[in-house]
């Protein structure tokens, strides 16, 4: 009997622990896992927030003031957008050199899906990125928002920039990335960015 009750303390003592080595595995996969997706959107947001600084920058540059720097501007509202809105596309155009031929680069962004982030559903948008008529890359698909503002002097936002392009001088991007892999370890869901920058015509 002695002996049974020993073999049967030993399982339940061996099960046990297995089940606390299962949990401490698991709870580290969780940790890896939100660590790992962490450092991507840092890394996403990153580049982002580099590449749409180049090419904002260069907009408008070495166009004379007969040439068109816009093509167009068009955006939704969307709550969850420090702006309450997201861009839907924007063109412009810009030249490498003074004389040389116009360039355009486009920026459509598509809603990419819905998904629950800190228990609201909210839209994910993905932007696609053409120049001169050819793909130019693509952000992920989880953006939270973007959106592009044109700023005057006085840094208030130039509603109609297309029309009071005189006006423009300065332009400011938000932008946000929602963490791919979202568990119960994760303290980052979401990672905003801002970025602001001189308006090339206004300062060149």
């Amino acid at each position: 009997m002695a002996f049974l009750y020993d073999n049967l303390t030993a399982v339940v003592v061996a099960t046990t622990v297995l089940l606390i080595l299962a949990s401490l595995q698991l709870r580290a996969s969780k940790l890896s896992t939100a660590a790992s997706s962490q450092d991507a959107a840092l890394t996403q947001s990153e580049e982002i927030a580099t590449w749409m600084e180049e090419d904002l920058e260069a907009m408008g540059r070495h166009m004379t003031p007969s040439d068109t720097v816009f093509g167009g501007i068009t955006r939704v509202s969307d709550e969850g957008s420090p702006t309450d809105s997201v861009l839907t596309s924007l063109s412009f155009q810009y030249k490498d050199s003074a004389g040389g031929t116009v360039r355009t680069v486009k920026y459509d962004v598509s809603v990419a899906e819905t998904a629950t982030v800190d228990g609201e559903e909210r839209t994910l948008y993905e932007l696609s990125r053409t120049k001169g008529g050819a793909s130019a890359g693509r952000t992920p698909s989880m953006l939270g928002y973007i959106d592009v503002q044109f700023l005057d002097r006085t840094a208030a936002v130039v509603s109609k920039p297309v029309a009071n392009d005189d006006n423009i001088e300065a332009l400011r991007v938000h932008f946000s990335i929602i963490l791919p892999h979202r568990n119960d370890k994760t303290s980052l869901t979401e990672i905003h960015r801002m970025v602001a920058f001189p308006y090339t015509p206004a300062h060149g």
